[in-house]
């Protein structure tokens, strides 16, 4: 990072040790490479289940513990994030579930960060990544027949915010609740990313 990366990070709260939520927006498939090494102890990420079939870079995702999701396979993910947050392991979580359309404005959220808050008890993290368009490198693959496009970032300004922890509480079962808190959650990280790209113009 530091060769590749002209990190600018800010951040409202120290990230202690331990299991947390860490919850962001997906601007580059670069992504969780970088917040890996912001867990402040092991963290396992929730990563599109094709990607795992992807020859020696599949292997070292399984050999590193972080946890695919498949389109059929989403309860099987969380449970499996859940018992790594029980662990003592810190989740990191991409509030769209896939990387972001657009550079400045987040798709509509997934519900799995919010259920795992309220499934474990632990806090979130927000976070806010902002980078340079013109520094993402599309690359194409095909995996077992399915095509995929990475938007990777391996030069250039690289932004994130982290916000202060959050702790939910109510109930799992309820939907409509967690559909809420999943905007206001995904509105948190794009004050953030509001935040991270305001740095990167100066």
């Amino acid at each position: 990072m530091k060769l590749m990366l002209q990190m600018n990070v800010s951040s409202y709260s120290k990230i202690p040790k331990g299991p947390k939520i860490i919850v962001a927006n997906h601007p580059t498939t670069s992504d969780p490479f970088i917040l890996t090494t912001m867990t402040n102890g092991q963290g396992a990420v929730l990563i599109k289940g094709i990607l795992f079939d992807i020859p020696i870079f599949g292997r070292y995702l399984h050999w590193a513990g972080h946890v695919p999701v498949t389109q059929t396979g989403g309860k099987e993910a969380f449970e499996n994030a859940l018992k790594l947050l029980k662990k003592g392991i810190t989740v990191i979580i991409f509030i769209e579930g896939d990387t972001s359309k657009f550079i400045h404005k987040l798709r509509k959220p997934k519900t799995g960060a919010i259920r795992l808050a309220l499934a474990s008890g632990f806090p979130i993290f927000p976070v806010g990544i902002s980078v340079k368009r013109r520094n993402i490198k599309s690359i194409r693959s095909v995996i077992k027949g399915v095509q995929e496009w990475g938007k990777w970032y391996f030069k250039g300004p690289y932004a994130l915010t982290i916000g202060k922890p959050l702790n939910v509480r109510g109930n799992i079962e309820n939907e409509p609740q967690v559909k809420k808190l999943s905007v206001w959650l995904t509105e948190k990280i794009s004050v953030l990313e509001k935040e991270s790209s305001g740095r990167l113009k100066r």
